[in-house]
This record gives C-alpha cells, sequence and structure tokens, in this order.
C-alpha cells in the first residue's frame, strides 16, 4: 500500500475528482485552505488579499499497482493546468488501522 498525497490549486479541484473517479479511488481525506508556493515557480497561494488563491490537498491510501496510473492522470492535469500548479508525493504504508 502507498499513499499519495497531491497538492494543487483549488480552481483544478474538478480535473482532481474527475481523475480519482476514472480509477475508482473512492477513499481520500481532503484539507482546503492549504497555503504555500512552489519551489521552482508560480506565485504564492496564501489566501491573502495580496495572495489571494489558495490550495487544497488530498491523500488517499491506494493499492501499488494505482500509483503510476494516479501519478500519470496528475501529469496530464499538470500539462493542461501547468498555471495553476499540481504535485504529488508517495510514501509507503507500513501498517493501517
Amino acid at each position: 500500500m502507498k499513499s499519495v498525497m497531491i497538492v494543487f490549486n483549488h480552481g483544478i479541484s474538478e480535473e482532481v475528482n474527475d481523475a480519482l473517479e476514472a480509477l475508482k479511488i473512492r477513499g481520500y481525506t481532503r484539507f482546503l485552505k492549504v497555503h504555500g508556493q512552489g519551489s521552482e515557480k508560480g506565485e504564492p497561494h496564501f489566501g491573502t488579499h495580496i495572495w489571494p488563491s489558495e490550495n487544497a490537498a488530498i491523500i488517499t491510501v491506494v493499492k501499488d499497482e494505482l500509483v503510476d496510473p494516479l501519478l500519470e492522470k496528475v501529469r496530464e492535469i499538470n500539462k493542461d493546468a501547468e498555471e495553476q500548479g499540481i504535485h504529488a508525493f508517495v510514501w509507503n504504508i507500513e501498517k493501517m488501522v
């Protein structure tokens, strides 16, 4: 099992939802009003008057064989909406209750 965290501009929430649905990934936790900025490019997403954009994040735990298809969906979203910003991070799940 792997955990995948996807951090993205809230403006592409529908695309992220569609990716999860397409892969039949039902279980996840969504975090709203996630603030930060990219390490290489892009503007800060702080939810302030000066930097009004905000991010969201989703964490899901999936079978190993779903990781690559999910990352490919993230790449496709990023290709179509590069200025919006989306990143995915993967780590092992050793135990889960």
